[in-house]
């Protein structure tokens, strides 16, 4: 008589996953839905517009690092562009992109959770990770940490797969195929992730192997595993590595890359813990500043949670009195080296977003920790209890801002008659169709229709700050939403980059070349001192003056300059009264 037994529980599986396909489908829509409806609709000038005009500049041909200087990966130009050209060039598509990559930050959090711990769990480090996706003081929407971030917790889950089941390499290789991905968005995040995964699989062969085998014939039975894990790497990195060099000077591509992340970032960005002093703001949690305060305070959290989750590996290393499984215990140890590596790695500029990576990944943790909380000690439970309501009292305030932004933009919606309106800037005037659905304050719209009055879309422009020798950033907005392609590649202004001889005679050199109709300057943060190097000048003024000797202004817009050269071309549009 045949069995049917197997053909049943092939069924079930099946269904099982249809099941949970089905349930993240949802939880997906569920997460898109909520950052939509609560999404900030200014146009940021900086760290939004960086990758909105990258990949532009991407979709017009151009290479990064030889054609235009950045520190990120190449992958979120080229999947961006990739968007645009299908959808059009706007920042709205950049918005939808963004949104699409956070929703996934949210399920993938929601499975490993789910994996590791229990269902009602997964669903609370859900709902905690789309409240700080979506409602984080800076969002920094389009921001390379977040692809890079999916990619990181997607490959996570393959090697956890792997671990669970050691006899399918597939998982194994895939999972570093994706350690490959992820250095493609931003390479210090995939070192991390190899890092914590190569340590976790020497880890697990460790304490798998068999009693009385020597430490080198654990390694010589490792070395199957690793050379497979390292060709899922090579397989996607090697190609990329060929195509930089091919396309790149190596010059250029260290610089870029390695030189200034390593050198002049942490000189010129790096920020503090928060001092003392702020908390006084605490006093009033419910005003705005005693919000930001307690968002602000999240930076300990990661410090807090990896510590809980040391502590609860500790304890689970002889009696397994934690975790039902090995994998279970390798996975969760996976994640605590990961989110402590990418802790050390937000520690150059310490804020929310800088940590994002971490906070994300420790909300996994106390997660998993809470679902096992009845296998704790009491000491450790308390500890982890302590923990949970640490991240409750730092998400608070998110709440609100939750309730803010969505009530801004339904009325928003409800009112088409004002400025803000969804009706009017979904039908922007000529000029500002790159901006659409999103806000441009009316100076900055004034001088973006200006640029594309006296310009036309091959000639090239300059956007600069009001002063060169010592930077914040300069308005990359400008560039985007007039469609205006840089006449230098140094079109981010960075201190310590732009503010150094070299490449300000650069920068001169390319305005000399190409003789740019217009230049524009915003010296709205030329007064923004933070903690470090930045807020000094380096005493060089070459570019500005250059820019004043050959250069006057033609229309002054709140901070805004506009100028035109000193003796306009014959065919140059004349100056408007």
């Amino acid at each position: 008589m045949i069995s049917l037994q197997p053909a049943v529980k092939k069924s079930s599986l099946r269904s099982t996953r249809r099941a949970e396909f089905w349930l993240l489908a949802v939880l997906f829509l569920v997460a898109l839905c909520t950052q939509l409806i609560a999404v900030r609709r200014n146009l940021n000038v900086y760290d939004e517009s960086l990758s909105l005009y990258g990949a532009d500049r991407v979709l017009r041909g151009e290479v990064p690092y030889r054609d235009f200087w950045t520190m990120y990966g190449p992958a979120q130009f080229y999947l961006l562009a990739g968007f645009f050209k299908l959808f059009g060039v706007s920042a709205l598509v950049g918005r939808i992109y963004d949104a699409l990559i956070r929703s996934g930050i949210a399920c993938a959090c929601f499975v490993l959770a789910d994996r590791l711990s229990n269902r009602r769990y997964a669903a609370l480090a859900f709902a905690a990770v789309l409240l700080w996706l979506t409602c984080i003081d800076n969002p920094a929407y389009n921001f390379p940490i977040f692809p890079a971030l999916l990619v990181s917790l997607i490959s996570c889950l393959f090697l956890s797969r792997y671990l669970r089941d050691p006899s399918r390499s597939r998982p194994l290789f895939i999972a570093g195929a994706l350690v490959g991905v992820t250095v493609s968005f931003r390479h210090d995040s995939g070192f991390y992730l190899c890092v914590a995964q190569a340590i976790t699989l020497a880890w697990s062969a460790v304490a798998t192997r068999v009693p009385g085998a020597s430490p080198l014939r654990v390694l010589f039975d490792l070395r199957r595993p690793a050379l497979l894990y390292l060709a899922g790497i090579f397989t996607i990195a090697v190609p990329l590595l060929l195509f930089l060099l091919w396309k790149i000077p190596l010059h250029d591509l260290f610089y870029d890359l390695f030189y200034v992340p390593g050198k002049i970032y942490p000189r010129m960005r790096s920020l503090p813990f928060e001092g003392l002093d702020e908390l006084r703001h605490l006093r009033q949690p419910f005003r705005w500043e005693g919000r930001a305060v307690l968002e602000q305070s999240i930076v300990f959290f990661p410090v807090l949670v990896c510590l809980a989750s040391l502590a609860a590996l500790l304890i689970s290393s002889e009696t397994r009195r934690i975790f039902d499984h090995h994998w279970q215990r390798y996975t969760f140890a996976l994640l605590t080296l990961l989110g402590s590596l990418f802790f050390i790695k937000g520690l150059i500029r310490v804020s929310p977003l800088q940590m994002m990576q971490s906070i994300l990944v420790g909300t996994i943790l106390i997660a998993v920790l809470l679902g096992r909380i009845s296998r704790l000690n009491r000491a450790m439970s308390l500890f982890v209890g302590s923990c949970a309501f640490y991240l409750i009292v730092c998400t608070a305030p998110l709440l609100a801002d939750y309730a803010l932004f969505t009530r801004t933009n339904l009325s928003d919606l409800h009112h088409p008659e004002t400025p803000r309106s969804l009706y009017r800037t979904c039908h922007p005037p000529a000029g500002l169709e790159r901006a659409r659905c999103l806000i441009v304050d009316p100076d900055s719209a004034a001088a973006i229709q200006e640029i594309e009055r006296r310009t036309s879309p091959t000639d090239r422009i300059f956007v600069g700050a009001g002063r060169h020798d010592k930077l914040f950033w300069n308005d990359v907005r400008f560039y985007f939403a007039s469609g205006r392609p840089s006449v230098t590649k140094w079109y981010d202004m960075h201190p310590g980059v732009q503010t150094t001889f070299p490449i300000q005679n650069e920068i001169i050199d390319s305005i000399r070349h190409n003789s740019p109709k217009l230049i524009v300057l915003n010296s709205t943060w030329d007064d923004t001192s933070e903690p470090n190097d930045s807020r000094y000048s380096s005493g060089v003024t070459a570019l500005d003056d250059y820019i004043r000797d050959n250069y006057a202004p033609q229309r002054r817009l709140g901070n805004i300059t506009i100028l035109v050269p000193n003796e306009p071309a014959p065919n140059s549009i004349v100056k408007s009264k």
